[in-house]
């Protein structure tokens, strides 16, 4: 694992840092783009209001992917929903259930903010 590739809005291993107009796989976030006009929790927020889904239509979604776990083991903070939301599948997409999650974000002088995805 590569600490520098970990994409900051998702938490996914990417090929290479994250910078120069690479694009996420998992988010589709573009760096250098995407990550001017807006900061990397309002691409998370809008990233988790796909369900989360997986990006790429190029790059095949790993089989075991998981964008919860993905994220947490990025350091990232998420409140799961309630045990009985459903993963529905696909073969380009996954989504995460009907209910809404939650990622909590630091704000500003280090007090935590609760940001819905819905």
């Amino acid at each position: 694992m590569n600490i520098e590739n970990k994409c900051p809005v998702c938490g996914y291993e990417m090929e290479a840092p994250p910078k120069d107009y690479r694009i996420c796989p998992s988010c589709g976030t573009e760096f250098g783009v995407n990550d001017v006009d807006a900061t990397i929790p309002e691409l998370r927020e809008s990233w988790m209001k796909t369900g989360p889904r997986w990006w790429s239509k190029v790059d095949p979604m790993p089989a075991d992917w998981e964008p919860i776990a993905q994220m947490e083991e990025a350091g990232i903070v998420v409140k799961r929903p309630s045990q009985s939301s459903a993963i529905g599948t696909s073969t380009s997409s996954r989504v995460i259930g009907s209910k809404s999650w939650e990622v909590v974000a630091t704000g500003s002088a280090g007090r935590a903010r609760v940001m819905e995805c819905d």
